[in-house]
């Protein structure tokens, strides 16, 4: 016969074990559903190249951290924060100095979100809804179109979702060790970009909601959680320290705050992403079948509201709004990417009593996100690097004109025409008897250089054309889409199918 203890020891024995096979099971599929990810992200990653024009100062910041000052450039703090070209540098140093590796670090990033957001789903609705989610993400072209960038984006999505998980855990358990990570993710994403203190703001305002909605009845708790999310905010003051002192020391951090406000209410509008704009990036790189499941999803957790459901929801929408008073650029909008393949997850979830309609909207969503995703990986980006390797061909003076990320590519150093007058240019091709011109459509960009190369077009011989195949987001850079068919070329040089780099030469008579 049993006694008493053993009877104990038992029931909580079982509980143990059946708790550590559900962590197992829950590993298990995060484990793929991350491997599924680097599959699509890491996918003929060698054909990949820098065609973004901040891709070219991340690496060579990477560069120069990797040969210890001898090439690239130092940081250069007008970008973004040191956080992503440092973790550059460390691929560099480990993997060797090519533009793939770089790019390698927002794939790996962006496979990670993958993983994450499982873990996300898992706790916020249910396991199927973090598959699903999970799933979503992993296919979504937004979100793959900047895991094959080298820029912050992803690697930023993956610190922002993951402050926001850990700080909302803490808030539900009040539980200071998740505020504790919370604010260690934070002071991360806020050292990838100057905006990356936004998951404190917003779990702020979500518990400055919840108070109200309490009307005060617990303020020792209320004490306690503001306490934990001021440790938090601590934590991540210093964490960013660093970076604020280097930045301060360097070019001033006035410099920087001024730039923001110049991109944000430094201008005429108040509304300078309208939403009209915001549609046009996620309608155009993201699948009906997935918007109309995150719509369907969102519906569901207004009309059943759960606190703990209500969140990323309410993250998600505040971070739309912010983005809307900032100068339009897609890549703004990518965290949003990760709340929509939540909400569609819990939509396909919930109508789950209809197994034969959940599914096939499951399937559809995914079909459809598959048909973007293969437009994003049949692309070879790697046109400056193609114009690089051809330049390097010819024992002769090169001159160019393009953007920042070709210059990552150059082993002897061309001649970038911004920098110099016109006298100097005229001098360089008089007394060479033979040159290269390289130029790609940011040209338009620099009016002296355009016009000094149009009074030499005469004298010059096209020799050789490359197609600039780049992902969409790059055409749409700081205006609304719908006017880039009618802005002038020093406004918006790059358009779909048309961008090209283009290289000349001279010959002079003996």
């Amino acid at each position: 016969m049993n006694s008493p203890a053993e009877k104990i020891e038992m029931p909580f024995s079982s509980s143990v074990k059946v708790f550590a096979e559900r962590n197992r099971l829950d590993l298990g599929i995060c484990l793929t559903l991350t491997a599924l990810a680097a599959v699509l992200r890491f996918w003929h990653l060698t054909d990949l190249g820098l065609t973004h024009f901040d891709e070219g100062s991340y690496a060579m910041t990477g560069r120069w951290l990797a040969t210890f000052g001898k090439e690239g450039w130092i940081y250069q703090s007008g970008h973004a924060p040191g956080l992503f070209p440092t973790l550059l540098g460390l691929f560099f140093l480990i993997f060797g100095i090519k533009d793939f590796v770089a790019i390698a670090v927002s794939a790996l990033t962006g496979s990670l979100t993958v993983g994450l957001i499982y873990w996300v789903g898992r706790e916020q609705f249910n396991r199927k809804a973090g598959i699903l989610a999970a799933l979503f993400l992993a296919t979504a072209e937004y979100h793959l179109m900047y895991s094959r960038f080298a820029l912050t984006d992803a690697t930023f999505t993956l610190f922002f979702w993951a402050s926001l998980a850990s700080l909302h855990h803490g808030f539900i358990k009040s539980d200071r060790r998740w505020f504790i990570i919370g604010g260690v993710f934070t002071g991360l994403c806020w050292n990838t970009k100057y905006h990356g203190f936004f998951p404190l703001l917003i779990l702020g305002a979500w518990m400055i909601v919840i108070a109200l909605r309490q009307a005060r009845n617990q303020p020792v708790r209320a004490r306690a959680l503001w306490s934990n999310w001021g440790l938090a905010a601590l934590l991540a003051g210093l964490i960013y320290l660093p970076w604020l002192l280097f930045v301060q020391f360097s070019v001033g951090y006035g410099a920087i705050l001024q730039a923001q406000v110049d991109h944000s209410i430094g201008q005429s509008a108040i509304i300078l992403t309208p939403p009209t704009t915001i549609s046009f990036y996620l309608t155009h790189w993201l699948s009906p079948a997935l918007l109309l499941s995150a719509l369907l999803g969102s519906i569901m957790i207004l009309t059943r509201p759960r606190a703990e459901a209500l969140f990323p929801l309410f993250a998600t929408a505040l971070f739309t709004i912010a983005a809307m008073f900032y100068t339009s650029f897609p890549r703004l909008l990518l965290p949003v990417v990760p709340g929509l393949c939540l909400f569609a997850a819990h939509g396909v979830e919930r109508i789950s009593r209809a197994k034969t309609l959940a599914w096939l909207l499951a399937a559809v969503t995914l079909a459809w996100n598959m048909m973007g995703a293969h437009r994003v990986l049949s692309l070879r980006t790697d046109a400056y690097r193609q114009a690089a390797a051809y330049l390097q061909k010819f024992d002769a003076p090169v001159l160019t004109q393009m953007s920042k990320n070709f210059y990552f590519y150059e082993r002897k150093k061309s001649v970038e025409m911004r920098w110099q007058n016109a006298a100097v240019l005229d001098s360089i091709i008089q007394h060479s008897p033979a040159g290269l011109i390289a130029i790609d459509p940011i040209i338009h960009r620099f009016p002296q250089v355009e016009q000094w190369f149009k009074s030499q077009r005469n004298h010059l011989q096209l020799v050789h054309g490359i197609s600039i195949q780049m992902y969409e987001p790059v055409y749409y850079q700081g205006f609304a889409p719908a006017r880039l068919p009618q802005l002038p070329p020093t406004v918006a040089p790059f358009h779909p199918g048309r961008a090209k780099i283009e290289i000349f030469e001279w010959r002079n008579p003996r």
